[in-house]
């Protein structure tokens, strides 16, 4: 068995002391499946570390009686000058493995072929998790540590790897760390919740996964959700967030050119207005065709007082040779010309919808008017496509219909949710053959809608999202917050996704 009795963890930072176990007791018992789920920062990591003994506990005691892995698919412990062969010989002389018969095991589930002799350095993050992941199917763990759900390589692999782990290994002990209720609930027969330092045991895991919701949205109780009440003032889950450092104005950075554009009436998008207007780069010759990106909902993003400050990012990241010189354009959704059109209804007609009308409305009504200012690439590779909630879906759906024209996407809080069929994008990714697209997710497990949308799960439909990208083999990312449907942690972070996007 694996038991923590009163363990206490602390760390030191800037504001004093951060006391992340506060007393806990956990216990996992030889062949158990066990889930432990938590908010962000509750600790599960933590936790992960000091089952797997690569952390000490600050008191109390951590017993083990059953042989640990490492988190499944980590690779901090690779020497990035050695090569996956001499990783692999290293670890396995650690854990006592014959090296010959290992080195033959991982070399062939790793499927790495000549790269395998080369320096880990030269991998890339796919590569080296499937290295790890081979390394860790080499060694008879008794139980298997888990942190977060496991998608490595393309189909294939991870079909292979789920054989090897939850069917060849059914009889060994899981403990699998996730924000992914569905995960825990397919691969666990009991679960804790992390909250307040303590660990919440629960016999049902039903009954662990709704009060780990319940606690999510500050609720404290368990079981009937109208019993259940939020303690005290409500706190502001994005004033963790401070803006980046490349939304502050520099006076030795030159600022690109601003130009609102005359979109003419669409055959697309009848009956409505369109506004828009484009970034173009200091320096700029006039003749080079230039990268492009364009965000849904633009004045959000271009506004001087607005949350993005997209203009002033991208002067300093092209000045200091973090993005290449970029066109950018910012579009707002349709306004309709008949005096009692909503303009609610439009954006939702033109973001929402599962179909290509938005893509050919950019790509045959609002590029003319871009290139009579600057000339655009014809590469996919190098046009990006962003927005926030609404705006988040449109991009990938444009992306995802017109493959030819974006190549990459940016989603903030992605409403991948039941609004016009939305929530099946998971199941059609699956279905469908891969597409060359590189795809950054970010949303915040708060995020939440009432009325009409009340219900709708956003951190569910990015997450399920990112399972499907992953399972497919895509270039992606998820990044979750604290935060709710609010601007404030996608614009904190923006700087970091174009450099991703482009790198």
């Amino acid at each position: 068995m694996i038991e923590f009795r009163d363990v206490r963890k602390n760390y030191h930072v800037r504001g004093g002391i951060n006391r992340v176990l506060r007393g806990a007791d956990l216990l996992i018992r030889p062949g158990e499946k066990v889930g432990i789920l938590g908010r962000n920062g509750a600790g599960k990591s933590t936790t992960i570390r000091l089952l797997s003994g690569s952390e000490l506990p600050t008191s109390g005691t951590v017993e083990r009686q059953m042989s640990v892995s490492w988190p499944l698919a980590f690779g901090g412990a690779f020497q990035g000058a050695l090569t996956g062969r001499d990783n692999a010989k290293c670890i396995s002389r650690i854990y006592g493995r014959e090296i010959e018969d290992t080195l033959q095991f991982i070399q062939d589930f790793a499927e790495l072929g000549l790269y395998f002799d080369e320096p880990v350095r030269t991998y890339s993050s796919g590569m080296a998790a499937r290295l790890a992941f081979a390394i860790s199917m080499s060694i008879e763990f008794d139980c298997f540590l888990i942190d977060e759900v496991v998608h490595v390589g393309d189909h294939k692999f991870h079909e292979k790897c789920q054989i090897e782990l939850f069917e060849k290994r059914a009889n060994r002990a899981r403990v699998i760390v996730s924000h992914n209720e569905d995960f825990v609930r397919e691969h666990c027969e009991r679960a804790y919740v992390l909250k307040d330092g303590l660990f919440h045991s629960f016999e049902d895991v039903d009954e662990a996964i709704d009060f780990h919701i319940n606690t999510l949205h500050g609720n404290t109780g368990s079981g009937d959700m109208s019993k259940l009440t939020v303690a005290g003032p409500r706190h502001d889950p994005n004033s963790i967030y401070v803006p980046h450092p490349a939304t502050e104005r520099r006076s030795d950075v030159p600022e690109g050119t601003q130009i609102t554009l005359s979109i003419p009436p669409s055959s697309i998008f009848p009956d409505c207005r369109h506004e828009a207007w484009l970034y173009r780069p200091a320096g700029y010759d006039g003749n080079s065709a230039l990268p492009l990106m364009v965000f849904q909902d633009g004045w959000w993003f271009k506004a001087d007082d607005g949350p993005w400050q997209v203009p002033v990012v991208l002067n300093n990241l092209i000045a200091d040779g973090l993005l290449p010189p970029t066109a950018v354009l910012f579009v707002e959704a349709g306004k309709p010309n008949q005096k009692h059109g909503l303009a609610s209804e439009q954006r939702s007609f033109e973001y929402d919808s599962l179909t290509d009308h938005y893509v050919r409305f950019l790509d045959e009504e609002v590029f003319p008017e871009v290139r009579k200012h600057v000339t655009i690439t014809d590469d996919p590779s190098q046009r990006a496509i962003g927005g926030f909630s609404s705006g988040g879906i449109c991009a990938f759906t444009a992306a995802w219909q017109r493959p030819d024209v974006f190549g990459k996407v940016f989603s903030a809080c992605g409403s991948f949710v039941d609004i016009r069929g939305g929530g099946a994008y998971p199941d059609i990714i699956m279905q469908s053959d891969p597409k060359p697209l590189r795809v950054f997710l970010q949303v915040g497990i708060n995020a939440q809608l009432s009325g009409r949308f009340e219900g709708l799960d956003w951190p569910a439909g990015n997450r399920t999202m990112a399972r499907a990208l992953a399972f497919k083999g895509y270039d992606y990312q998820l990044v979750t917050g604290e935060g709710d449907l609010s601007h404030v942690h996608g614009a904190s972070i923006l700087p970091d996704v174009l450099q991703w996007l482009w790198r």
